[in-house]
C-alpha cells in the first residue's frame, strides 16, 4: 500500500497556508501522511486477524513501514516474507491425527499428518512416499497472500483515508491557530 501526494495537494496546502515555503507546507501533510500508513497497518492487521486465526505479533513481524518526510512526500507499507509455519496459527493434536486451522471458520484434520521435533523446532510433518524418509513440512499462508484478500485491502484503504483527511485537517487548523510551526 503507498500513499502518495500530488503536486496539486501540495499547491492547495500552500495556498491555504499563504506565503510559506514548500517544505513548511509539506510539514502538515508529512505528518498526517504518517498517521494514516500506521492506521493502515493498525487497520490491516484487524483485517488479517478477523480472516485468519494469526497472532498480531506474526503479522506485524513481516511488515515494513517507509514514512514520509518532509523532503520526499510519500509512505509506503510492505508486507512480505515466505510461507509462515503451521505451528504459527492453531493446531491440535488428536487421536485421529493433525487438526490445523488457518482460516477462522475452517480448518480440519490433515490427512497423513504427524507431529514431530526436528532439533530445535517442532513442526507438522508429512510424508511424501510411502517410506519413512522423506518428511515434508507443513505450511500456511505467506503475509503478503494474506494481505492480497479484497477486503483486507478494502479496510486498510478505507481506514487510510478518512485518517489522512482527518489529520490533514487537524494539521492545517493547529498551524493556522498559531499553536505549531
Amino acid at each position: 500500500m503507498q500513499i502518495q501526494i500530488t503536486p496539486e495537494a501540495l499547491e492547495t496546502a500552500q495556498k491555504i497556508l499563504g506565503n510559506v515555503s514548500e517544505k513548511d507546507a509539506g510539514k502538515p501533510i508529512c505528518r498526517a501522511m504518517n498517521r494514516a500508513i500506521l492506521a493502515a497497518r493498525t487497520a490491516g492487521t484487524k483485517a488479517v486477524r478477523q480472516e485468519y486465526v494469526i497472532s498480531a505479533k506474526d503479522v506485524k513481524a513481516n511488515m515494513t513501514m517507509k514514512k514520509a518526510r518532509y523532503t520526499n512526500l510519500h509512505a509506503s507499507l510492505t508486507a512480505r516474507g515466505p510461507t509462515i509455519d503451521l505451528m504459527q496459527f492453531k493446531v491440535k493434536i488428536q487421536s485421529k491425527g493433525v487438526f490445523a486451522q488457518v482460516k477462522k471458520g475452517g480448518g480440519g484434520i490433515i490427512p497423513k499428518a504427524f507431529f514431530a521435533s526436528t532439533g530445535k523446532s517442532a513442526g507438522v510433518f508429512h510424508r511424501t512416499t510411502t517410506s519413512r524418509l522423506p518428511i515434508q513440512r507443513e505450511f500456511g499462508p505467506s503475509i503478503a497472500q494474506m494481505f492480497g484478500n479484497e477486503s483486507v485491502i478494502s479496510q486498510m484503504e478505507k481506514r487510510s483515508s478518512e485518517v489522512l483527511e482527518e489529520r490533514l485537517a487537524h494539521e492545517l487548523d493547529v498551524i493556522l491557530g498559531g499553536i505549531v510551526k
